[in-house]
């Protein structure tokens, strides 16, 4: 009590400019202590982890031969978490179209023995628009809805109907790297980030969460867990079919897809880490 005291003799005795700075500086500190203090007086029943990478398949030429390729890269220290490749003569395989996305993995947990019913989410982010997809295991049910008005940055709000207790949910956010999204990473070098505002759900008031950066390569193991089948994986997966030999070879297209630059190598140890 005494050093409240002191401090707020300290704070008078300062001319008016020097107050008007010293509360501009709390009020710019407030928002990212609060969801701290909230935590100390009220434990949360939910946890919330984020993770950010890119997957990428590609094309690249090699002469009389072509090297098709996938690989997955952690976002933020742009380290390869795992690279397939297959050379094969010209025109001699068939694969999907060379594209690359940026993923935002959530991972929601609940820490109680309750079971929380309508979840609600609401994230921000610049790798969120209209193009993103909402990916989660087949066995949880997601949905994302843009609720935001015209003059401000867009809210997305996940919705989960039932997260049962002690158990935890991986949503993941997947957007087309486009020309834009291409020159805001690798030429401006701006990093991706993703703003939880709230989280509510019928358990508890809305409030800001404290958001936990989650290794990369953790919450990839996480997911493999959750998912029942492996058919939310086709994508991230080489696939390069052989044409049979009386077929006749393809004709190769031009190719306007850029590879993105590459990633650096990282130990096993290093390639999670944000």
């Amino acid at each position: 009590m005494v050093w409240l005291t002191k401090c707020w003799n300290w704070f008078w005795r300062q001319s008016l400019l020097s107050k008007v700075a010293i509360l501009g500086l709390f009020a710019a500190f407030v928002p990212f202590v609060l969801p701290t203090v909230v935590n100390w007086f009220r434990p949360t029943m939910i946890h919330v982890g984020v993770s950010f990478y890119t997957y990428e398949r590609g094309i690249q030429p090699q002469g009389m031969n072509t090297l098709y390729f996938f690989e997955r890269r952690n976002l933020v220290s742009d380290c390869s978490i795992r690279r397939e490749e297959q050379s094969v003569p010209n025109g001699r395989a068939k694969a999907p179209d060379s594209q690359a996305w940026v993923l935002i993995k959530l991972l929601l947990e609940n820490v109680s023995e309750r079971d929380i019913t309508n979840l609600r989410v609401g994230v921000r982010s610049p790798a969120i628009n209209q193009l993103t997809q909402l990916l989660t295991a087949p066995n949880r049910v997601v949905t994302i809805q843009k609720e935001t008005p015209p003059d401000v940055k867009p809210l997305y709000v996940l919705s989960i109907a039932t997260l049962p207790g002690e158990s935890s949910a991986v949503v993941t956010l997947k957007t087309p790297i486009d020309d834009n999204l291409r020159e805001f990473i690798y030429a401006k070098r701006r990093p991706v980030t993703i703003q939880v505002s709230y989280v509510s759900a019928d358990q508890f008031r809305q409030y800001p969460p404290i958001v936990s950066r989650t290794n990369v390569v953790k919450i990839l193991n996480r997911e493999g867990v959750l998912r029942t089948n492996d058919e939310a994986f086709a994508e991230e997966k080489l696939q390069v079919t052989m044409l049979s030999p009386n077929e006749p070879s393809m004709k190769e297209g031009a190719a306007s897809y850029r590879t993105l630059p590459r990633a650096k190598a990282c130990t096993e140890a290093e390639a999670g880490v944000w």
